[in-house]
């Protein structure tokens, strides 16, 4: 998976005679495959989770070879970054309106690599990779520098696109790190007893255990932490074995 939290973007000087500033990706990486990871910018999701950019003169998407491992650092190759200064910073830190186009998106291909020394791929054109992560993300001003948030995370399985969400509550919950009764913020908000291991959709929290749960759906259709009408409950198990 390509963590959320860590998506950054570096400016690189470039000697020119117009001086200009790059933007390239830092990322980090934990996969147990090969992977080929592309990077676009202002590019928008076609059929079969396909992505093409809106302004290929500006930016050709790159796509570079990456093997398997956890924890690791990616950088973009130099040379293939990006002028942001083409963009007006309104344009950089929003979506699109109704097109779905994303200043930037990271795509991660699960493949099968030869051992070769090779960082740039120049075909930029998508593969038809069965497993893929798409990282949509806008990219904000934070003073002489840019910072990548993502906005949603997409996986691509076996023809099936799932759009990942956040849930609330997930961080403090049983199903997170183990039970501990001692431990404030874990136990279901009805019963205060049980840990908390059922999400409400489509808000989002996780907040009650599942026997609760099941009799608040015979008495009430309302989410007990924000009150939103209640849709579906999920019941999150996570075995934290090794």
């Amino acid at each position: 998976m390509i963590n959320r939290e860590s998506s950054l973007v570096q400016q690189a000087h470039v000697a020119s005679p117009v001086s200009r500033t790059m933007a390239v990706m830092y990322l980090l990486v934990q996969y147990d495959v090969a992977l080929r990871i592309t990077i676009f910018y202002f590019a928008k999701e076609e059929l079969n989770c396909r992505f093409v950019p809106v302004f290929p003169e500006a930016f050709e998407p790159v796509r570079v070879p990456f093997q398997k491992g956890l924890g690791q650092r990616f950088q973009q190759p130099p040379g293939t970054g990006i002028d942001l200064g083409f963009f007006e910073l309104d344009d950089l830190s929003k979506p699109s309106p109704g097109e779905d186009v994303f200043p930037l998106v990271i795509s991660a291909e699960t493949c099968m690599l030869p051992h070769s020394s090779d960082e740039h791929v120049d075909d930029p054109t998508q593969s038809t990779s069965a497993h893929m992560q798409i990282t949509q993300a806008i990219l904000e001003k934070n003073g002489n520098s840019f910072q990548a948030k993502v906005i949603r995370q997409i996986l691509w399985v076996d023809g099936v696109r799932y759009e990942l969400r956040e849930i609330y509550g997930i961080g403090s919950s049983a199903a997170a790190e183990g039970f501990d009764d001692s431990d404030p913020g874990k136990e279901c908000v009805i019963c205060m007893t049980e840990p908390k291991d059922t999400a409400v959709l489509p808000c989002r929290h996780m907040c009650m255990c599942s026997e609760c749960a099941k009799t608040l759906r015979l008495q009430s259709n309302k989410c007990p932490i924000c009150r939103q009408p209640i849709e579906e409950l999920i019941e999150i198990k996570i075995n934290s074995t090794h």
